[in-house]
């Protein structure tokens, strides 16, 4: 893969679910893939979302995550997670989880979350797999008090897109900067240079700063 993928100058989009930007050389995009997915990606993330899973994984689903996540281009393992709103039973989605972290925990990965009114569970499901040094929770749009609480207990938190001014405020006034991310989620009507564009000017930063804030954050979260 040759030297690290997230350079100073670069808008990081953490999380998109497809390549919008690939004419921009300033931008770097992380396509979270589905298993079973095919779209154009170069850095990926892969897992099993729990909107579209029924049961833990497979020992043919096994085989082949091992084989993605062994790939230099695939930097984490995700988005995999809990939702109590969407999907199957909680129960069954945490054992969903169990399955899947156990690969990450072997294969050494980093793992990107998809929680909905879930973080009590999560947080016990982490304490399961100590060996799982980075974990971070993708979309995060909920109060400073639970985000606090979450970084204190070891998560990154990659920032909703399009929240109200006064939550990315909150956020990033509370939080330490170095475990956030910005993303896209590929929402309609939002890049990642606009999202960039709000927050330094919220917070007061100059974008140059927030850029190579986040590839830094980046760099050790993914560990390259």
């Amino acid at each position: 893969m040759g030297s690290t993928p997230f350079q100073n100058n670069h808008f990081l989009d953490f999380h998109t679910h497809s390549m919008r930007q690939a004419d921009r050389a300033d931008v770097m995009e992380i396509v979270s893939l589905h298993l079973g997915q095919s779209k154009p990606h170069q850095y990926f993330t892969v897992g099993l979302h729990p909107w579209w899973t029924a049961q833990p994984t497979t020992p043919e689903q096994r085989t082949e995550l091992e084989g993605l996540l062994a790939d230099s281009y695939c930097l984490a393992m995700g988005e995999m997670g809990l939702d109590n709103l969407k999907g199957p039973a909680i129960e069954v989605q945490m054992d969903i989880l169990r399955s899947q972290l156990k690969v990450a925990d072997e294969m050494k990965k980093p793992v990107i979350i998809h929680c909905v009114r879930a973080f009590g569970q999560l947080s016990e499901i982490k304490k399961e797999f100590p060996g799982i040094e980075k974990w971070c929770v993708h979309g995060y749009g909920r109060h400073a008090t639970l985000a606090k609480q979450l970084i204190d207990q070891g998560f990154y938190l990659s920032l909703m897109p399009g929240l109200p001014p006064a939550k990315y405020m909150d956020l990033f006034e509370s939080l330490p900067i170095d475990h956030l991310f910005l993303e896209t989620d590929s929402m309609p009507g939002i890049s990642i240079i606009d999202v960039y564009g709000t927050v330094a000017g919220l917070i007061e930063i100059e974008m140059s700063e927030l850029q190579r804030q986040m590839n830094s954050n980046a760099r050790t979260f993914f560990g390259i």
